[in-house]
């Protein structure tokens, strides 16, 4: 897998996390939680796509992707120092 597509992934994941979130609150809006279990609930999603978040920021790469470190497979360019797909 390259990081690009690893990069989607999270992407998507962190989106669906989000849209889970918002529509779980817009249906506990006005329920009587007397325990406090949506809020907990919501809050462990944050976490959740908090923690997804920061992996994103690690995968990211902070190259400048030189010439000397560019390859190519095929058809398809990518920095050996870093494994991003140019």
């Amino acid at each position: 897998m390259t990081v690009q597509k690893a990069i989607k992934i999270l992407d998507w994941w962190i989106n669906q996390k989000k849209l889970a979130m918002e529509t779980l609150q817009e249906k506990w809006k006005n329920s009587d939680d007397s325990h406090g279990i949506s809020k907990t609930l919501l809050e462990y999603d944050q976490v959740i796509v908090s923690n997804l978040e920061t992996i994103k920021k690690e995968l990211v790469p902070n190259c400048k992707h030189p010439k000397n470190m560019r390859d190519k497979i095929g058809n398809q360019w990518y920095c050996m120092n870093c494994n991003f797909d140019l």
